[in-house]
């Protein structure tokens, strides 16, 4: 009985020290390891496996704000990217976010991923190297995001509300969580035009002499974030008399030098902010020097961005030769067209 006893009383004392807790008056160490102290690199083609032994497991206390990770693996871990800046272009962008990248001074070498999403990431989206949503994560430099500049999130919906977070990747291991986001709302979508008055008239029409009608004027304001224009076409490209089936035709030139013929010039273009609201060519000439309207609608008045309370005054001009048949119903009529560009 003495030999039985002396052989399993040191095999049970072993067991049950590596069971318990390592406690004092002042600390507990819970879930801990002893090893050798090794590491282990593990890969294949598709993917790669560290590990360790010999220190804490389980060694990760977090709160709301923070996530604590102890041992020399953690320690290899780049910073998580704090929240981004957006920017909606003061309410202009209405289908598009500017984004900059918080780096939180991670390494050059960094790369970074974008999450999006409208309902605090229940449902998530990442944006791709063109700048739309795609469903899976994409990872490239804080350069190629743009820089200090940024770059857009593009393809979203006007008038809603997105949460843009960043997540950091450098080399091997060292891939972190994404960090905390910012919300912006996108533009809502605005465009307005008006025409005043909804006729002309051009008055007599004397032989070799130019007649200039009173001023169309138009209204424009859109918050599109590339702008917008206004087209003008015609009905047959000719101041047509039924009566004496004959025609003046449009044209683009000097009035002054030519035989007969009508068209269209912008006399003042102006806004209240963005714009510039500026006249296209042929239309922006002076004197008078006109363009042609025709069938097929052409950009007369444009803008490169959003505008507000952007305003033109447009005249007809018309002049009949010598021998142009006298009538009075030499009419035509002009469509305008506004359109936005988002």
């Amino acid at each position: 009985m003495k030999w039985f006893h002396f052989l399993l009383t040191p095999f049970y004392l072993t067991s049950f020290i590596f069971a318990s807790f390592s406690t004092s008056t002042t600390y507990e160490l819970q879930s801990f390891s002893v090893g050798p102290g090794a590491t282990n690199n593990s890969a294949s083609t598709t993917y790669t496996v560290q590990g360790s032994t010999g220190e804490q497991t389980d060694g990760i206390t977090a709160s709301t704000t923070y996530t604590n990770g102890n041992g020399s693996i953690n320690t290899e871990q780049i910073n998580v990217p704090l929240a981004p800046t957006l920017s909606n272009g003061s309410g202009s962008y209405t289908n598009q976010l500017g984004v900059i990248i918080n780096t939180n001074a991670n390494p050059s070498d960094t790369t970074y991923a974008i999450a999006v999403s409208t309902n605090s990431f229940t449902t998530t989206n990442y944006v791709g190297a063109s700048g739309t949503l795609q469903a899976g994560q994409y990872y490239q430099s804080y350069t190629a995001w743009g820089g200090g500049t940024g770059s857009f999130i593009t393809g979203l919906s006007s008038g809603t509300t997105y949460e843009v977070k960043v997540a950091a990747l450098e080399g091997e291991f060292t891939n972190t969580n994404f960090g905390p986001y910012t919300t912006q709302a996108t533009g809502s979508s605005v465009t307005t035009f008006s025409l005043s008055p909804n006729s002309l008239s051009l008055g007599n029409l004397l032989p070799g002499s130019i007649e200039t009608s009173g001023n169309l004027t138009f209204g424009f304001t859109t918050s599109g974030a590339n702008g917008g224009s206004v087209y003008v076409s015609g009905t047959s490209n000719q101041l047509r008399s039924t009566k004496q089936s004959t025609s003046i035709n449009s044209l683009t030139g000097n009035l002054s030098s030519a035989t007969q013929g009508f068209g269209i010039q912008v006399t003042s273009v102006s806004q209240s902010s963005g714009g510039p609201f500026s006249s296209v060519s042929p239309y922006n000439g002076t004197g008078n020097v006109v363009g042609v309207e025709t069938v097929v609608p052409a950009q007369m008045l444009t803008t490169t961005s959003s505008i507000t309370s952007g305003s033109a005054t447009v005249v007809v001009q018309a002049k009949a030769s010598n021998i142009t048949p006298s009538a009075s119903d030499y009419t035509e009529t002009l469509t305008f067209v506004a359109a936005a560009s988002f």
